[in-house]
């Protein structure tokens, strides 16, 4: 190691919390898998900017700071996330500690700072699904505060080739300044033995035979089509499977799919709303499922495809946007607009344990493809790449 001080990054992880699940997930995956290297390309410290006003019972930074000293550091602030406040106070921050490098994990950024930054973009649902925002003020918002955030970034993290092709297209980003750098995995998502499975079976009062969704219900993931096709799968083929919709429920949006469901007569004995699940017990709800489905509009990388394919479960999932590239060839793909598309692969897959199995090996080589390893590796070039021109 140089003997010169390491570089003071800051990453602000004050999106890791309650109400950012898949944003929170990738910030602590990140800080873990950059706690870890042994070998690091660049001499740093990692300054994890934490407001702990703001909930979290998925991830504990603190106790992961403490298991990681060397490397990790812990900056409590009490500015919260989307708040007008951060734009000063944060700017003061980086000047208090001194930091060579902030990483933003979200477009809602600070906008003038007096270091270098890298922001991390997702995706651009906001602006390619109809319907994905609210109302117009919404969207006008989102179009607002993501251009000012690409242009107020001279340093872009893309999650999949799908998403920086999108923010050229659309926002017109230069190509030669975004880095694509995939997501990880959790080591929790793994297949689990007969033995475990019938004990997460009791624990978790699980149908012998479940279809599985996770994720949340806005209009972009397009489960009433998923309804849909589930209906006319049960109909023609006298299926008992149940269909698990698991994940948190927007309130705006939970009212509609409901009542779809009552609609097309699925009652709890068909299709059970699950709601947030513990996080704990989410590798046992995928370890568990006969299929999982993920018919989604559009996904910036898909993270739930991932887990369910390291955990063993075959999938099938819609072939648009980033899917494809998470998926490779270990999933049975469908139009997501195409209900008899998706029917089809139902009446195919569910009846046949051998399909079955032989996507599941395959999403198991595919998925070991992934990891917060190589995230944070890769994440660290990025790192190194801005602080070396700096120089």
């Amino acid at each position: 190691m140089s003997s010169k001080p390491p570089f003071k990054i800051a990453l602000d992880a004050r999106y890791v919390q309650d109400h950012f699940p898949g944003i929170g997930r990738y910030v602590y995956g990140l800080v873990k898998g950059l706690a870890e290297l042994e070998q690091p390309t660049l001499n740093f410290e990692l300054s994890l900017i934490y407001n702990p006003a703001l909930p979290d019972r998925r991830h504990n930074l603190p106790e992961l700071v403490q298991r990681y000293p060397q490397r990790l550091k812990l900056v409590e602030t009490g500015v919260r996330t989307i708040s007008l406040d951060e734009q000063w106070r944060l700017f003061g921050l980086v000047r208090q500690h001194h930091f060579n490098l902030w990483h933003t994990p979200y477009y809602i950024r600070p906008y003038l700072l007096p270091c270098p930054s890298v922001l991390t973009v997702y995706d651009v649902t906001g602006s390619l699904i109809a319907g994905a925002l609210p109302s117009r003020k919404a969207r006008l918002l989102f179009e607002m505060t993501t251009r000012l955030a690409l242009l107020s970034s001279p340093h872009l993290i893309s999650i999949s080739d799908a998403t920086r092709i999108d923010i050229i297209r659309l926002y017109k980003a230069r190509s030669d300044k975004i880095k694509v750098i995939p997501l990880g995995v959790d080591e929790e998502f793994r297949p689990f033995s007969e033995d475990e499975k019938i004990q997460a079976r009791l624990r978790l009062k699980l149908p012998p035979n479940y279809l599985l969704y996770v994720g949340i219900n806005k209009p972009h993931k397009n489960l009433e089509r998923l309804l849909e096709a589930f209906k006319i799968f049960r109909e023609r083929t006298g299926s008992s499977v149940v269909l698990i919709l698991a994940g948190r429920e927007d309130p705006r949006y939970a009212p509609a799919l409901h009542e779809k469901a009552q609609r097309l007569g699925l009652d709890e004995q068909a299709v059970r709303f699950w709601g947030e699940v513990n996080e704990k017990e989410l590798p046992a709800l995928y370890g568990c499922a006969d299929l999982f489905l993920f018919p989604s509009l559009y996904e910036g990388f898909g993270l739930p495809v991932l887990e369910a394919m390291a955990s063993g479960t075959p999938v099938i999932c819609a072939d648009n946007s980033s899917l494809p590239e998470v998926a490779g060839e270990a999933t049975l793909l469908f139009p997501a607009e195409d209900v008899a598309a998706l029917v089809a692969l139902l009446e195919k897959a569910v009846p046949n344990p051998t399909l079955r199995a032989e996507l599941a090996q395959k999403g198991l080589a595919q998925a070991h493809h992934f990891s917060w390893q190589y995230t944070a590796q890769q994440t660290l070039e990025v790192y190194r790449e801005i602080l070396n021109a700096k120089l």
